[in-house]
């Protein structure tokens, strides 16, 4: 993939300077799209007659002891993207630390080990998924082998939409059958090392070919592969695939594709029917709460929670500037205020 400049991606006037063009994108020749686009999906103000009962139910799955920032995050995260509702099952050696992230947020318990690790002894499959909308699978779920069968046996007992990250990976790279979405939408987040596991070949191999690698794995399971790192990638189960040109190195911290997670998870749960558009405006929302949240600080510092606190002004961010044109890469400065506009 060479940097060079997209233009066939923006509107720009031929009238305006290119001091005045957006300063980065991308060009590849493997016919991408831009993430960004799809922030259309979550623009348009909702109904006066909503009720929670319109915008899903995710139920956040992880949480072994010791890992409880993991969850939390995920659910506050689905919380603040629109969801619902959200439950967070997890272990009970965590569940008042996982509760205590905000009064909004529901919990289940699971049935934990004796080092703390989930398993699915005599638990309560029905119960557990009943009137959920989205799965949210992975954030501090451990790799223990009855977590291992937990995982398995909850992906045989549902067919509804699964966001997968982090440990969940790690699993079913062990069971590749089990990455499936001819029956469901089944949604993978996995960062190049996750990736490198899940199809067999080593992390230099991944970075060398992100794009022909993901669209490649993600029509052969049927499954949408969101591909992180610089340039984001994601591949859908049709073929397609978009480039996200938001975000920042301060997130290279922990909790970051706990986050990612759980904002998926939610904008799956309120467009169920446009898949490929939720998870493309989920990652360029993420991306964009991250620019927006450094400007306010510097890299170094920046915490991956601040990204959830500064999502409001991504939802109100239109990418699309009065002038005519798209900004592709960044916050322009010019174009800053609108994000707290009503």
């Amino acid at each position: 993939m060479s940097a060079e400049i997209w233009r066939e991606a923006s509107t720009v006037p031929s009238s305006l300077p290119p001091s005045a063009r957006p300063p980065e994108a991308v060009r590849s020749t493997l016919n991408l799209t831009w993430s960004g686009a799809s922030h259309a999906l979550v623009e348009p103000a909702r109904p006066a007659d909503s009720n929670k009962g319109m915008y899903g139910h995710v139920l956040v799955v992880g949480g072994a002891r010791g890992k409880s920032g993991a969850p939390a995050m995920a659910s506050l995260a689905a919380l603040r993207t629109g969801a619902g509702l959200v439950t967070a099952a997890v272990v009970a050696s965590i569940l008042p630390s996982v509760a205590a992230i905000t009064p909004e947020l529901m919990t289940a318990v699971l049935p934990e080990g004796p080092g703390g690790e989930v398993t699915g002894e005599n638990l309560d499959y029905d119960q557990l998924l009943e009137k959920k909308t989205v799965l949210a699978i992975g954030p501090g779920l451990g790799q223990h082998p009855s977590t291992e069968k937990f995982l398995l046996d909850l992906l045989d007992k549902t067919s509804l939409p699964a966001v997968l990250d982090a440990d969940a990976l790690n699993i079913l790279a062990q069971h590749p059958e089990k990455i499936d979405g001819q029956t469901r939408t089944m949604v993978l987040t996995p960062h190049p090392g996750e990736m490198a596991r899940l199809a067999g070949i080593s992390t230099k191999e991944v970075q060398a070919n992100r794009e022909s690698l993901a669209r490649d794995f993600a029509t052969r399971h049927h499954v949408t592969l969101v591909l992180k790192g610089w340039r984001t990638l994601v591949a859908h189960p049709d073929g397609a695939m978009a480039i996200n040109t938001t975000g920042n190195p301060g997130m290279a911290k922990g909790g970051s594709g706990d986050i990612l997670t759980g904002i998926v998870a939610a904008i799956i749960a309120q467009y169920s029917d446009q898949v490929a558009d939720a998870v493309n405006a989920a990652v360029y929302l993420h991306g964009l709460a991250a620019d927006i949240a450094v400007r306010e600080q510097d890299e170094h510092t920046l915490l991956a929670t601040d990204t959830i606190s500064h999502l409001w002004k991504a939802f109100r961010f239109r990418p699309q500037d009065p002038a005519g044109y798209t900004w592709l890469q960044g916050l322009p400065k010019h174009l800053s205020t609108q994000c707290t506009e009503a």
